[in-house]
Parts: C-alpha cells; structure tokens; sequence
C-alpha cells in the first residue's frame, strides 16, 4: 500500500527563480522583488540604545 494518501496533492516543483532577501518565488525579470531591491538598498538603520536611569538612592 502507498504511503501517501492520493487525496494529497503532490507539490509541484517550482520553477520560479527565488529572491535573495525573503527567499519568496519572483514574477519580475531582474530576479528581486523591487520592495527587496529598496530593502537592500537601505543602508542598515542604526540600533537605537535606551539610556539607562541612574540608581536610585
């Protein structure tokens, strides 16, 4: 007996190029989706630090 169920679709495999940045199946010809593409672009945003409050006496 098979393993599998036949009401499982089996999935295709995907011939769609992937984009580098969310690893998402890509329409576009340049292979990158343009909101990834501005993404990377970006500069990477500085981490904002908390000051700490002085202790308390």
């Amino acid at each position: 007996m098979n393993p599998r169920s036949y009401r499982t679709p089996i999935q295709p495999a995907q011939t769609r190029a992937r984009c580098p940045v969310c690893h998402q199946a890509v329409y576009s010809r340049a292979g990158i989706h343009p909101q990834c593409a501005v993404r990377q672009n970006d500069p990477p945003k500085p981490k904002t630090v908390t000051p700490e409050a002085p202790p308390a006496e």
